[in-house]
């Protein structure tokens, strides 16, 4: 796409998004691209990467309160936003009554968790059929999640899955990733879940907010490569809790 002035190109449009709340964040954000050409912060969480004349970007995120990110994206001419996800970082002000897990891994490993609470369950409004891109399950009213986790009733596995974030009502939520199985909504379940990656120190840092009562089951995965580590920790309300040691 081509700007107003002839000498100016749009190479790349990114979306920043709270891991967390799951809201578009700017605000106390630097952005900017390591291989050249320059960045335009604008409303709603959105970056246009201007004048990149290569294949792709390495585009380097800093702030006071979220882990540091360096990412190397495609560029696309600005065609769709690609969402960038910020991880709080325990510099993140903790609020009275909220709750955060820590825990040491290798730098660079996801853990992802949910809380074992039926209260927070949400159910299948259709089928999914493997490969799907878009599944579609009744969204709480309040809840708020970018990831989540589908399983079948009586089973503590299952899989994580990462979707659109969509204000307002919907039916049908766009998945970033097609799930790797199929699912009938008479025996399946999904959970908010969360996300966080370990940093360069290895050090691993999530917020939960407020749970659901004063003593939950955390279930989680914690992946490096192809090393993957499931558990279930007790986790306590309005603490820092820990979960697992590297």
């Amino acid at each position: 796409m081509i700007l107003q002035e002839t000498n100016i190109h749009l190479s790349k449009v990114v979306l920043l998004r709270d891991a967390f709340t799951g809201m578009p964040v700017s605000a106390g954000i630097q952005i900017h691209s390591l291989s050249g050409g320059s960045a335009e912060k604008k409303s709603g969480g959105y970056v246009l990467f201007l004048n990149v004349d290569s294949p792709e970007i390495e585009i380097e995120v800093t702030s006071p309160i979220y882990q540091y990110r360096k990412l190397s994206l495609k560029t696309d001419g600005g065609e769709e936003a690609e969402e960038i996800l910020l991880y709080p970082s325990p510099a993140w002000p903790l609020r009275e009554g909220h709750t955060a897990v820590r825990g040491r891994a290798k730098p660079g490993s996801v853990l992802r968790c949910y809380l074992e609470d039926a209260r927070e369950s949400c159910r299948l409004l259709q089928d999914y059929r493997e490969r799907e891109n878009k599944i579609s399950f009744y969204l709480k009213r309040g809840t708020r999640s970018v990831f989540w986790h589908i399983r079948k009733k009586q089973e503590k596995s299952g899989e994580y899955f990462h979707m659109r974030y969509l204000e307002g009502d919907h039916e049908y939520f766009q998945l970033f990733q097609p799930l790797t199985g199929s699912w009938q909504k008479k025996d399946t379940l999904l959970f908010p879940a969360q996300e966080s990656i370990a940093d360069e120190t290895g050090e691993i840092y999530l917020l939960l907010g407020k749970l659901p009562q004063e003593k939950c089951i955390l279930q989680y995965s914690c992946r490096y490569a192809e090393q993957e580590i499931c558990g279930e920790a007790e986790i306590f309300s309005g603490k820092e809790n820990h979960i697992l040691e590297e």
